[in-house]
C-alpha cells in the first residue's frame, strides 16, 4: 500500500533521472567529445609546427568549452534554481522564475496571469516546485515543438481547486499520437508532464489553445 502511494513520486524521480541522462548526453557528452577532437587537432598542428594555423584552432576550442560551461549551468539551474534554495517563496515566485528562465533560452513571451492570493492556499513546499517543474516542462515543449509566437502562463482557484494552465498559439499536435511515440522521438515531453502531475497529486489534461489554435495543458490540483 505505501508503495502503490509512493509510485507517482517515485515515478518523477526516475523522469528527473532520464531528462538529465538524455541532456548530458545530448549536450554536455557530444561538446565535450568536439573538445577533444579539436584538442588532438591543435597536437597535431604543434607537432607539425603549423602555428599559422593553430590561433584559428583554438579559438574555436575555446568557443566550445564556453557551450559546454553554458550546457552545465543550464542543466544545474533547471535541477536546483538558485534564487529559490531555502527560501519560503511563493508559488508566484516559483512560477515567474520558470518564466524568466523559458525568456533567457529564447522561448515566447509569456503573458502570466496569477489570479489567486497564496495567503488562500495552503500548498508545501514540494507541491511548489513540482508545479514550478511542469511549467518548466511545458515551456520547454513549447519552445521546442510549437513554433508559437505567444504563450499564456494561468493560475486560479475554483471550487477548492487550482488550476494551472499553459496555453500557446502555436501548430498544436496530437495528443494520444505523441504519447505513443518512443522517448527519441519525442513522446517524453508529454509523459514527463503527467508523471509530475501524478506527483503533486493533480491531474492533467490536453487540448487546444484558447484561441483554437496551438496547444493547452491544465494541471487540476486538489485543495485540502
Amino acid at each position: 500500500m505505501i508503495e502503490q502511494e509512493n509510485q507517482p513520486v517515485l515515478d518523477a524521480l526516475e523522469s528527473e533521472r532520464r531528462y538529465t541522462a538524455k541532456e548530458l548526453h545530448d549536450g554536455v557528452a557530444q561538446t565535450t567529445l568536439q573538445i577533444g577532437l579539436q584538442a588532438g587537432i591543435c597536437r597535431k598542428m604543434l607537432e607539425h609546427n603549423r602555428i599559422d594555423m593553430l590561433a584559428a584552432e583554438l579559438a574555436q576550442l575555446e568557443e566550445r568549452a564556453q557551450v559546454a560551461s553554458g550546457q552545465v549551468r543550464a542543466l544545474i539551474q533547471d535541477l536546483r534554481p538558485p534564487t529559490l534554495d531555502d527560501n519560503a517563496e511563493s508559488l508566484r515566485d516559483y512560477l515567474a522564475y520558470a518564466i524568466e528562465i523559458h525568456h533567457q533560452r529564447g522561448g515566447p513571451p509569456v503573458d502570466f496571469q496569477y489570479k489567486l492570493d497564496d495567503s488562500d492556499i495552503a500548498l508545501s513546499d514540494s507541491q511548489k516546485l513540482g508545479l514550478m517543474r511542469i511549467a518548466q516542462e511545458g515551456l520547454l515543449n513549447v519552445r521546442k515543438h510549437a513554433q508559437a509566437q505567444h504563450v499564456r502562463l494561468g493560475v486560479a482557484v475554483e471550487e477548492s481547486q487550482l488550476y494551472l494552465t499553459i496555453s500557446d498559439d502555436g501548430k498544436g499536435f496530437d495528443a494520444a499520437e505523441v504519447a505513443a511515440r518512443p522517448a527519441h522521438k519525442g513522446g517524453v515531453g508529454l509523459a514527463n508532464l503527467q508523471t509530475r502531475t501524478a506527483a503533486v497529486g493533480g491531474s492533467l489534461t490536453v487540448g487546444r489553445g484558447t484561441t483554437g489554435r496551438g496547444t493547452s495543458i491544465t494541471v487540476i490540483l486538489p485543495l485540502k
